[in-house]
């Protein structure tokens, strides 16, 4: 993801790393327990698919922040999350899933072997990719070892050694300080927040504090939903203020960081550590660029299939039904607020049509 928000939205990867670190030093400090930090996943997909700019996303990390933290702090995301149901949520997660698949089949036709490598070939990048899918599937997802990792390091060794050359990354400054502008709220509320907040809400918050209790017990004693809004809320107003991308829990990076063995914060803090140390040292966040176009396709084609696959979750045919709308809207208009409201509607229409009929029959 973090590639993609280079790529498609102008950021600097030392700063995108730098923050997040700090972030997964503080998360690892605080609750005690492998908590994972990633960007936003539905403002990702939207900047990434739309092209918006830094000033817009930076602006709304922070005034995504502020609400998160009154939301925690009056209570109000316990009847917020009643508006959200799973079906709607299973329905933005599919929409995420299927535009994040449709940018990795643009990144390899559109690019070359590498990032900001020459134009190569297009069947060459579809060939590698067809054949990294099965072998990712069966390593990463059924054998459970971490091969993409493993493949990484690998790849960029041999392009290093085949004479390949990482980018000359522009001179960026790591922190720039930016009041946001309160002429983009709006936008950015409609565009950007209605979207990311039931995902916020029920996998980041919720889901992700019962996960943590489900795998680490008493040790998670210190996370419960209004903690994780409040370091969300606080993290986010930051982020926004010093010009990166806005962050988050969730159920599946603690669950992934339980099944490699994370027991302890010292586990996020390891991690921050090291994409603080790739920040400050530019060459090494150079490269990473030597990843190949396709590896990082087949990376991002697993990340929207596990989107997509979430909709199996329902058991609700109804429900099931409502996701596909939400996530067809999603994927033909880019926008997931009018997906979302579609859905709402649709809903509770449905709800008002049953109780109308059950009260029919009573009478």
């Amino acid at each position: 993801m973090a590639f993609a928000l280079v790529v498609f939205n102008g950021f600097g990867i030392s700063r995108l790393f730098l923050l997040w670190g700090v972030m997964y030093i503080l998360t690892g400090w605080l609750y005690k327990v492998p908590v994972s930090v990633q960007p936003l996943k539905a403002m990702a997909v939207i900047a990434i698919s739309s092209g918006i700019s830094i000033e817009m996303l930076t602006g709304t990390s922070f005034f995504y922040g502020i609400l998160l933290i009154v939301l925690s702090l009056t209570g109000a995301i316990r009847w917020l999350q009643k508006w959200f149901s799973p079906a709607l949520v299973k329905g933005i997660q599919l929409g995420i899933g299927l535009i994040l698949a449709q940018k990795a089949i643009e990144m390899v036709i559109e690019k070359g072997f590498l990032l900001f490598g020459e134009p190569g070939s297009m069947q060459m990048n579809f060939l590698v990719l067809l054949l990294l899918l099965p072998f990712l599937w069966v390593f990463q997802f059924r054998k459970k070892i971490p091969i993409a990792l493993i493949l990484i390091l690998v790849s960029i060794v041999i392009i290093k050694l085949w004479g390949g050359t990482e980018p000359v990354i522009p001179k960026e400054t790591l922190l720039d300080f930016t009041v946001p502008k309160f002429s983009i709220l709006l936008d950015a509320f409609f565009l950007l927040i209605i979207p990311q907040l039931p995902l916020t809400l029920g996998n980041a918050m919720f889901a992700a504090s019962d996960a943590s209790h489900s795998f680490w017990g008493k040790q998670a004693e210190r996370v419960n939903p209004t903690r994780f809004g409040l370091s969300i809320g606080i993290g986010n107003s930051a982020i926004g203020l010093l010009g990166g991308f806005p962050m988050c829990h969730g159920a599946g990076g603690i669950a992934a960081h339980n099944q490699f063995g994370g027991k302890t914060g010292g586990t996020t803090i390891i991690i921050g550590v090291a994409l603080i140390v790739f920040a400050l040292i530019s060459p090494l966040s150079a490269i990473l660029f030597l990843i190949p176009v396709p590896l990082l396709a087949a990376m991002l084609l697993f990340d929207s299939w596990r989107m997509i696959a979430l909709i199996k979750k329902l058991d609700l045919s109804f429900g099931i039904v409502v996701a596909i709308l939400v996530g067809l809207i999603s994927f033909f208009t880019r926008n997931l607020s009018i997906a979302l409201i579609s859905g709402l509607v649709v809903e509770q229409s449905y709800v008002y049509i049953i109780r109308r009929k059950n009260l029919q029959v009573e009478n």
